[in-house]
């Protein structure tokens, strides 16, 4: 799965440069990636697509260093960054057209860290760029670079690798989905043999099973758009409307909005206060001096 000699826990990627634009600066002292307004002595760099939607997938990662800042060709460096427990190397280079155009830049990408984190990394990466990192606009061009400088890494194996990173991080995220199906369908088997009372409201519970089940879908066609976060937020919401629906938690019963924290007004049938608003009052908070600032 990493490709060529590399160590386990390593996962060696190469990616198409699309688009590039001078919006960041590697400040001059610390070799520190900067935002383009930043002020002290600094460098122009193009990051490129890949690497800008790289950086962005990565949770709170630290402020890339750039252990070879860009010189005369802004498009050409190498930086590092963390973030948890995943390790980022990005190279970007030139392999065709003299480096005149952003179509001749490749990004060499090494991803250290767990591996589920580093498929879903990947992932993450095909998905925000919207097309097959791996197809490069000159394919022989790229197919030179590679045996020049990472001799044991072709085209059809950068594919594979690419490939085979989607493939772990779906396989995962359908398993996900499998195991709240397979407690959706517990649950309401729970639901079918469980009589209604104080400790356990029907209606209430077949509300909050239906929302699971609504989730569930926008979960599987999150994952067919390639949605990571899409389907990791209909995932929390399913597993959460599954716990108030099974009668064995006991958070549907009749004592439900009692138990609700000080200060706080959970909306139920029988309660009428939210249907009357006309004894709210309205305060402005806003002054037309202050509007006009």
């Amino acid at each position: 799965m990493a490709g060529g000699s590399l160590a386990p826990g390593v996962s060696r990627i190469f990616a198409q440069v699309h688009r590039a634009n001078a919006n960041h600066k590697v400040e001059l002292d610390s070799n520190l990636l900067r935002p383009k307004g930043f002020t002290l002595p600094s460098n122009l760099v193009y990051l490129g697509d890949v690497a800008t939607a790289l950086l962005a997938n990565l949770s709170q990662p630290d402020t890339p260093h750039f252990s070879q800042p860009p010189k005369f060709n802004e498009q050409r460096w190498v930086f590092e960054t963390q973030s948890g427990v995943l390790s980022v190397r990005i190279e970007s280079d030139a392999y065709w057209g003299f480096g005149l155009f952003n179509s001749g830049y490749l990004n060499a990408i090494e991803i250290t860290g767990p591996f589920e984190q580093r498929m879903r990394l990947m992932f993450d990466l095909k998905a925000s760029i919207g097309r097959n990192p791996w197809e490069f606009r000159h394919q022989k061009a790229a197919g030179k670079w590679l045996a020049k400088h990472h001799s044991s890494v072709t085209l059809k194996t950068n594919e594979g690798v690419w490939r085979e990173g989607m493939e772990a991080a779906q396989a995962t995220f359908e398993a996900s989905i499998e195991v709240l199906e397979q407690r959706s369908t517990e649950v309401e088997k729970r639901m079918k043999m469980q009589e209604e009372g104080p400790e356990w409201i029907l209606e209430k519970a077949q509300v909050s099973f239906a929302a699971a089940q609504f989730d569930l879908d926008i979960a599987r066609n999150a994952l067919a758009d390639e949605n990571a976060p899409g389907l990791e937020r209909a995932l929390a919401r399913i597993e959460a409307a599954l716990i108030e629906a099974d009668p064995g938690t006991g958070l549907l019963s009749s004592d439900y909005a009692a138990a609700a924290p000080d200060g706080m007004l959970l909306r139920t049938e029988s309660s009428s206060q939210f249907s009357d608003h006309a004894h709210l009052e309205i305060v402005d908070l806003t002054s037309l001096d202050e509007e006009e600032e």
